[in-house]
């Protein structure tokens, strides 16, 4: 067995905001007359071309990204619309609203206030796309409820009124948000997705990154300027805090939300993303609307917000882990939604700088030195629509949130992120700081590990297969044609490695080595399976998924929605078919000699299972696929953040480790011994003192690329105690 360390991520699918209501409007349930009553609105071309004019003259850097005008109306349920009766159930209220040529259209509500039983849903007129519903949970927000935007050029709303409710108090619909960006379209609309360099965040580059992308959200703000309202886009991300009791916290940017009227007036929509790299996009999931402005301050450009509503479990959230030391970074990565498209990553590979960012058409001018400098990203970039996004530094943690910059596909260079070490204290009051609100109980630290709700532990995880890190990993050829991993003259349909358990694992997901990916993407179920001396019936877990040639030489890694406990054997494995035409394959260990390690097993065309090694001629083997989790401690002992033994993540190409010393003393020494014994010299980076799991860690930033591959020993000690533990660099 071969265990390594890497940073625990847990594989999100779209949720979907959970309520108290129905869970579809009354008109998809009860017979009813069509919608007759509609509000048809012209293409507002001089609203349109104001804004774009503006653009025009817009020499600005800032990154937010203004999508929509808003048509102000006065519509309520009293004075417009159509009313129909259920009989025995309630009255329905409905209103048709039609703007020509519109891309897509979003609305805000204000006063507010349903009653328990009601329901309020906006929809395209097929119900392909819904908002809602929304109910009692969603008074919250001081009357206001911003509703996302749907595409296309009509929608219906609709209220539900049980016949048990007499109270019935108006709303009205302030505002109709008029799309003319988002999508291919006619009249003054335009194109609006994201530039071809940019990276979608669950293609390769963003493999070790899926934990964190759940933190991040596309942000739609409903704001006025001058006598013009509009629709913009920008990007958020959910943050932890060193309490237990999480609150909703975003970090953002303070020329996306300046105001407490724009925190109510916006939608957070969490997971929206391509399910696969250059796959298709995605319906719009369901947001979370609205929050109060807990802290800003123009001169940092940033804004912390308060959801209305907690993050329901079906969003599988989770809460990002921040940096707010001043020591720069040794890379960078960014998440976040440009032009309002699907999630993407970008890349910085060398040191950030520090610089000043100023932005004259805006009158923005921050505080000097108060920004990380991305000189040039090496994957991807940013553009309008990413204002606000989150840096994340080499340990996975924020570290900055995106004011703007000139980088663009052509030139990607310079983008400032405004640091979290700045909005930290350097303005003690809680309006204009982070620590209050992140650190409520002044624990002291200056760094803190993420938070997964999903997982029922934290922290690093391992992985466990059977081939070793100086073990040669190749494809294997049949005796016809394909490979013994994949397709094949033999026709194997199911492939699995197995692994002995005695006590319960604890697996959030799978990671395999790809060997061979067809050209426009391999459609392959991975799969869990328990079973003695072979897999036995369904599958514990299954995930489809299409294996894009981006993988190909390259270890892919693949995420559960929830934690699986297993007790006793399991195998870990993955089915093809053969029909239509595809190739696929796992790299395999290089062929081992007789009574070698061969835990590696394949499913015939007949459905039955074989060990490889019964193969004519046997092959003693493992299979290129790890288990992501923890193992081999018992089911009913949670997980504890170890003490006695040091806490090391490294990933693996980085050459950075980075070790933490809990509860540290006076003088720490760190100490690095080679496998002969031999002490090898130490390339410190840094130093700081931060908190996982209420226990206090010196964390020491290591570079290893002055040792050779191979296991090394690391010792720290201090006055007190000594801790140990290993790293393989690879």
């Amino acid at each position: 067995m071969y265990i390594r360390f890497f940073i625990l991520i847990v594989f999100l699918c779209w949720g979907v905001l959970s309520s108290s209501a129905q869970e579809k409007a009354w008109s998809a349930q009860y017979k009813l007359p069509a919608v007759t009553v509609y509000a048809d609105f012209p293409e507002p071309v001089e609203l349109i071309r104001q804004v774009i004019d503006e653009e025009d003259n817009d020499n600005s850097l800032l990154k937010a990204w203004v999508y929509a005008v808003g048509i102000e109306t006065g519509f309520q349920p009293t004075t417009s619309g159509q009313w129909d009766t259920i009989p025995g159930k309630g009255y329905v209220w409905r209103l048709g609203i039609h703007a020509e040529n519109a891309l897509s259209l979003n609305l805000l509500i204000e006063n507010y206030k349903l009653f328990p039983g009601m329901a309020l849903y906006v929809y395209n007129e097929a119900m392909t796309n819904i908002a809602g519903p929304f109910d009692n949970a969603n008074n919250g927000n001081g009357g206001i409820l911003p509703v996302q935007s749907l595409p296309g050029d009509h929608i219906v709303i609709e209220w539900n009124i049980p016949l048990k409710i007499s109270q019935k108090d108006d709303f009205t619909i302030v505002s109709v948000g008029y799309g003319f960006r988002d999508m291919a379209g006619q009249g003054m609309s335009e194109m609006a997705t994201a530039a071809s360099c940019n990276v979608d965040i669950n293609c390769k580059d963003g493999n070790h990154w899926q934990r964190e992308k759940r933190a991040v959200v596309r942000m739609e703000t409903i704001t006025r300027s001058g006598y013009v309202v509009k629709t913009q886009y920008c990007t958020g991300t959910l943050v932890n805090q060193t309490s237990k009791t999480k609150q909703p916290y975003i970090l953002t940017a303070n020329h996306c939300v300046s105001t407490n009227d724009m925190a109510q007036a916006t939608t957070f929509v969490f997971s929206y993303e391509k399910a696969v790299c250059k796959g298709t996009t995605p319906a719009l999931p369901q947001g979370i609307t609205g929050s109060s402005l807990l802290a800003t301050k123009k001169e940092l450009d940033f804004a912390l917000l308060k959801l209305s509503q907690d993050v329901d479990a079906s969003h599988h959230p989770y809460y990002a882990g921040w940096n707010a030391s001043p020591v720069t970074p040794a890379n960078a990565v960014g998440i976040h939604h440009p032009q309002g498209d699907v999630k993407k990553i970008s890349m910085e590979n060398d040191p950030l700088e520090t610089g000043t960012f100023n932005d004259d058409q805006t009158d923005m001018h921050c505080d000097k030195n108060a920004h990380w400098v991305v000189s040039k990203w090496d994957v991807g970039v940013t553009e309008k629509g990413s204002s606000g996004s989150p840096l994340f530094d080499p340990n996975h943690l924020v570290v900055g949130s995106l004011s703007g910059g000139n980088a663009t596909c052509m030139k990607p260079e310079k983008d400032y992120y405004s640091k979290v070490s700045e909005q930290w204290n350097k303005y003690t009051t809680p309006a204009e700081s982070l620590k209050p609100w992140l650190d409520p109980e002044n624990k002291g630290v200056t760094s803190y590990w993420g938070y997964d709700p999903v997982a029922p532990f934290d922290g690093e995880c391992d992985t466990l297969g059977h081939i070793g890190y100086n073990e040669t990993q190749m494809l294997i050829a049949s005796d016809k044609w394909g490979y013994l991993t994949g397709h094949n003259n033999k026709k194997w349909t199911g492939f699995a490695e197995k692994i002995t358990n005695d006590t319960v694992a604890n697996i959030i997901g799978l990671e395999a080595n790809i060997g061979k990916a067809y050209s426009s993407g391999s459609r392959v179920r991975f799969s869990i399976w328990q079973g003695k001396d072979f897999p036995v019936g369904s599958p514990v877990h299954s995930i489809d998924t299409i294996v894009t040639s981006d993988f190909r030489r390259y270890p892919m890694q693949m995420y559960f929605p929830k934690t699986l406990e297993i007790k006793g054997d399991y195998y870990l494995g993955y089915s093809i078919q053969y029909q239509p035409v595809d190739t696929f394959a796992v790299l395999q260990s290089a062929k081992r000699s007789y009574e070698g390690v061969s835990a590696l097993f394949v499913e015939q065309s007949d459905g039955t299972w074989m060990a490889m090694s019964e193969d004519v001629p046997p092959t003693y083997s493992s299979l290129g696929i790890r288990a992501l989790g923890h193992f081999g401690k018992n089911q009913a002992q949670p997980y504890q953040a170890p003490r006695n033994g040091l806490k090391i993540i490294y990933q693996p190409g980085d050459d950075i480790v980075y070790v933490y010393f809990s509860d540290p003393g006076e003088k720490v020494v760190l100490e690095c011994y080679d496998a002969t014994g031999k002490q090898m010299p130490v390339n410190e980076l840094n130093r700081q003192i931060v908190m996982y799991d209420e226990v206090t860690y010196l964390q020491i930033e290591m570079n290893i690329s002055n040792l050779s591959y191979g296991m090394y020993l690391l010792q720290v000690f201090d006055t007190k105690k000594k801790q140990t533990g290993k790293v393989i660099r690879l």
